[in-house]
């Protein structure tokens, strides 16, 4: 029933993103940007690991450049599909070194990877297609980011990117499930611990 649901959330939310056009969605990214840059948690990171943006989702290749020109050590996923695991890999040239991988997503070149300690990490920056205000996220049913948070041995914070039509009443998840700390839109920052709002 639980996965029903999820998969008709999936559905539902994936639609709706991606009839928003794709000018709309580069300008809503763009205030997503700022908002993100001024979180303190970004301010102070100096390993932040982003997922790369594919269809619909919010862009973050810019924010990837950003990061880059900023002199932040930035990570980026890497599959490894026979596994069902990721690794952190750190990303030099966004422009020469990303290429189509697993899923159709971009990713770095093989010969490419710079497997990142997941220590080293200061900020994970999450995809997902439906949220919640508590910090429940609903993914695309790979379980990739999810086994990558739990093998985390420290506290890193998680912040979720989105739309504002990505935010619903209550994600359907599991007890063991790990929220996300704060989600990042284009109108506010959700403090899901406190369940505040700037």
């Amino acid at each position: 029933m639980v996965q029903q649901r999820k998969q008709r959330i999936r559905r539902e939310i994936q639609n709706k993103r991606d009839l928003l056009p794709s000018q709309k969605r580069l300008e809503l990214s763009e205030n997503i940007l700022r908002r993100l840059w001024s979180l303190p948690e970004f301010a102070k990171a100096k390993t932040v690991f982003f997922f790369v943006s594919f269809r619909s989702e919010v862009d973050t290749l810019p924010m990837i450049r950003k990061a880059l020109a900023e002199g932040k050590r930035v990570c980026v996923p890497y599959t490894y599909q026979d596994r069902r695991e990721m690794v952190a890999s750190q990303i030099i040239d966004i422009d020469r070194e990303l290429a189509l991988g697993n899923y159709d997503i971009l990713e770095p070149l093989p010969h490419l990877v710079r497997p990142v300690p997941r220590e080293e990490i200061d900020l994970i920056i999450m995809p997902g297609v439906a949220f919640d205000s508590s910090g429940r996220r609903l993914g695309y049913g790979g379980g990739y980011y999810d086994r990558f948070v739990e093998s985390l041995d420290h506290h890193c914070p998680l912040v979720a990117l989105c739309f504002e039509l990505q935010l619903i009443e209550e994600v359907p998840c599991g007890e063991h499930d790990r929220k996300v700390d704060k989600i990042v839109t284009e109108k506010r920052v959700i403090h899901c611990d406190k369940r505040s709002v700037d």
